[in-house]
């Protein structure tokens, strides 16, 4: 299965996370008139050799009640040499509409979705590519970094290039601890779409300091359970279209309010050089 197929195959998922999460995550009154614009993509890394294409699927959500975004886009704030362009696609099907790199109109409640290209020129170690989803008449959505922004790199030689996916009990991207030292937990599915290399699959909070203790372990894809103990990091050889699957316990020790935005668990995949090729997030919070 190609990366395309891949990536395809996520976005209904996308879809019902941008609606729930990115909506929380974005805090902003809509007024009369006024649009406020959400926006998320998956997956929230690629990793390709140069003049290979890397492709994700983004979603914008107009959440004005009254108000049609006129010609919005989606453009890369963060330079990396790569060609770049983004096209609708169909919310329900994912197949491509419309014409590549053409504006559109968002009506008010609408989430339109969207497939962007990368197509690098030359090499360029892993990257944290923001977006500009914008309509003319409306502000860009908020950057939240594993919402909407995309680890990208490019190589003169193949690569690992792990697609992958979090996945919740409740569904809503939201590991739910229970009370400030219980244990909540999620799992990520991935599908190595690049070249063979030993894996290491770890899970961090980001930027923010946070009162938790992460482990992982990777697990049986038809049971779930654990090959071994969990632990701070896990270790394991993927070859091209291998398709590992992991859990991520989280340990309480405090209590983490409900800031989707910046509250978040990373979960990464570093190849044997130490670079990261693949990444996706979930936010967390005590309850």
């Amino acid at each position: 299965m190609d990366a395309f197929s891949v990536a395809r195959n996520l976005a209904s998922i996308a879809l019902f996370l941008v609606t729930s999460e990115s909506l929380a995550a974005t805090v902003a009154a809509d007024q009369p008139s006024d649009i406020t614009l959400v926006s998320a993509l998956l997956p929230g890394s690629r990793s390709v050799q140069v003049g290979a294409t890397a492709t994700v699927f983004g979603t914008m959500i107009n959440a004005s009640t009254d108000t049609i975004g006129t010609a919005c886009s989606v453009q890369p704030a963060t330079d990396v040499p790569a060609t770049f362009l983004y096209q609708t696609t169909d919310p329900a099907t994912n197949a491509l509409t419309g014409t590549a790199n053409a504006p559109v109109a968002i009506g008010p409640g609408v989430a339109q979705s969207f497939l962007l290209a990368f197509t690098p020129s030359a090499a360029f170690a892993p990257t944290q590519i923001a977006f500009s989803f914008s309509c003319t008449n409306a502000t860009p959505a908020v950057t939240i970094a594993g919402v909407n922004t995309l680890l990208l790199s490019a190589s003169t030689t193949p690569t690992p290039d792990l697609i992958a996916l979090g996945a919740t009990a409740s569904n809503d991207g939201i590991v739910d601890i229970p009370g400030s030292s219980g244990v909540g937990a999620f799992a990520v599915a991935t599908a190595n779409v690049g070249a063979a290399s030993t894996i290491t699959a770890s899970a961090n909070t980001g930027s923010a300091t946070l009162p938790l203790t992460i482990t992982t372990c990777q697990t049986v894809p038809t049971t779930g359970a654990c090959m071994a103990a969990p632990s701070v990091s896990v270790a394991t050889t993927v070859n091209a279209g291998d398709t590992p699957t992991f859990a991520i316990f989280v340990q309480g020790s405090g209590v983490v309010p409900f800031q989707p935005a910046t509250n978040r668990i990373f979960v990464q995949f570093q190849d044997a050089g130490g670079a990261i090729r693949g990444s996706t997030s979930v936010a967390v919070q005590t309850q």
